[in-house]
């Protein structure tokens, strides 16, 4: 075995879904959640995003379709990680609103760049303030005040998974709403 990859663990199959990924987890979890806290720069996200991980393993995977199974965690929380940075960049680019994009414009784009920059920023911020209350608020809640999930759930009384409904719905909302304007976020650089 070569020494620099560590220690290879070996998992039983046999075993029932719910054990094998709960061994797996616990084997692997201060591990995990040292990498997540250094990517995501907060231990609370941290831990939220290997929840997200645990959740999404056990819900999609079969013990038996697993032949890596740490490299399989980790793979999972880094795209969650990377979904979550992803989402917290553009959200708060969206809610910085006209005066936040220009504070954070690139000083190598001319005046054009930058008063298209300024029109998103009006048509974003526009898109949100049309969303519905309920949508709305969790929407804020999350990219504005930078709250947790968890935390959104208790403030609003709802529970987590109405807070990532909510929050999917905002996002598709604002996708369409700017879609119709011939705005494609994908695009925007």
């Amino acid at each position: 075995m070569d020494k620099r990859f560590g220690e290879i663990r070996r998992f039983p199959r046999s075993v029932g879904t719910e054990a094998f990924f709960e061994q797996l987890c616990r084997a692997h979890e201060a591990q995990l959640l040292a990498y997540l806290t250094q990517m995501l720069g907060r231990a609370d996200l941290a831990r939220e995003v290997a929840q997200d991980t645990y959740e999404q393993l056990h819900r999609i995977y079969r013990p038996d379709q697993v032949l890596f199974p740490r490299a399989m965690l980790f793979k999972v929380a880094t795209n969650f990680a990377l979904m979550h940075l992803r989402r917290r960049r553009l959200e708060s680019a969206v809610l910085a609103g006209p005066g936040g994009m220009a504070a954070v414009a690139d000083e190598a784009s001319g005046p054009d760049r930058q008063v298209m920059a300024e029109q998103l920023a009006q048509r974003l911020a526009a898109v949100i303030q049309n969303l519905s209350a309920p949508l709305r608020s969790v929407f804020v809640l999350a990219h504005v005040q930078g709250k947790s999930r968890k935390e959104i759930a208790a403030q609003l009384g709802i529970s987590e998974r109405r807070v990532d409904k909510r929050m999917t719905r905002a996002l598709k909302q604002c996708r369409m709403q700017l879609s119709s304007q011939g705005i494609d976020l994908a695009e925007v650089d």
